[in-house]
């Protein structure tokens, strides 16, 4: 998972391209999703991503900000902290040379945790690389939070916005961060899109946000949370009630369960959501 990301990157999965996978992007119609010539040109040329603990020492200067309504600690916070764009302008310059709306920001969190969000989403907000927090005790860094008797481990980097609500989900505030990765807008992504069934497409979005950070689908997404397609959907072997009670409740079903609960989503949005999981069923990934 730690592969530094060239040529035409593919989104959540961190895979490595090959030079006949780029020959092929850069032979595709002009209409495509992915990224222009110019960008394709940048992709091949610059490394873009940074293993963020080898370039600790070379961090730019931090400076102290205050996050209102941080979503992990349900409080107010203060932080040293890099703006994101001053991260990127020094460690993945390459950026600035491609379509900030086809590319994609990885985040890849020791724990398993990869979101990724558009890279314009990201820059058009105030965000920040924290490095520490101004309020923890004397000779230490950070103060770990705990979900019931589970303590989160923060360090080594905290990705905050000083200008975003916490109960905006479409930002993620990946803790326990490691690197910073940038890629094409995702053919892998497309593969998980229900091409033949527009009636999944809202299902696939929601399950885009809200799930696909922490879980993998045909082997797409996050790594902390189970795989919920290959080889069996989760679909195959839990009723759906229970599906939808366990995302609304995980620690009735599991003592210590590190997901937290989804209580953002209605019933429809949640059944939205289990229809496209049924759907993914009969869309196996081929190995």
């Amino acid at each position: 998972m730690k592969t530094v990301l060239a040529a035409l990157g593919l989104g959540l999965a961190f895979v490595s391209c090959t030079h006949s996978q780029t020959s092929d992007n850069q032979s595709e119609t002009s209409d495509s999703t992915a990224v222009d010539s110019v960008a394709v040109l940048a992709l091949q040329k610059d490394s873009l991503s940074v293993y963020l603990p080898d370039v600790k020492a070379s961090l730019p200067e931090a400076q102290t900000v205050v996050v209102k309504e941080d979503p992990v600690f349900f409080k107010s916070k203060s932080y040293k902290a890099i703006p994101l764009q001053v991260v990127l302008d020094k460690f993945i310059p390459a950026y600035k040379r491609l379509d900030l709306k086809q590319t994609q920001i990885v985040f890849e969190c020791e724990d398993g945790y990869n979101p990724s969000m558009s890279l314009e989403k990201v820059l058009q907000k105030k965000s920040y690389l924290a490095i520490s927090d101004v309020e923890a005790p004397a000779g230490q860094d950070w103060i770990n939070p705990k979900k019931g008797d589970h303590e989160m481990k923060i360090a080594p980097f905290y990705v905050v916005y000083t200008d975003v609500p916490a109960k905006d989900v479409t930002y993620k505030w990946p803790y326990n961060l490691v690197k910073i990765s940038l890629s094409a807008a995702s053919k892998e992504l497309a593969v998980l899109f229900p091409k033949d069934d527009d009636t999944q497409v809202k299902g696939f979005e929601l399950f885009k946000v809200n799930c696909l950070t922490c879980h993998s689908l045909n082997k797409v997404g996050g790594k902390m949370g189970p795989e919920l397609n290959y080889p069996k959907s989760i679909t195959e072997y839990w009723q759906v009630d229970q599906i939808k009670q366990f995302v609304k409740a995980p620690t009735s079903f599991r003592n210590e369960c590190k997901m937290p609960a989804v209580t953002h989503l209605s019933e429809k949005e949640l059944d939205e959501i289990v229809s496209y999981l049924k759907y993914m069923a009969k869309h196996k990934v081929k190995v």
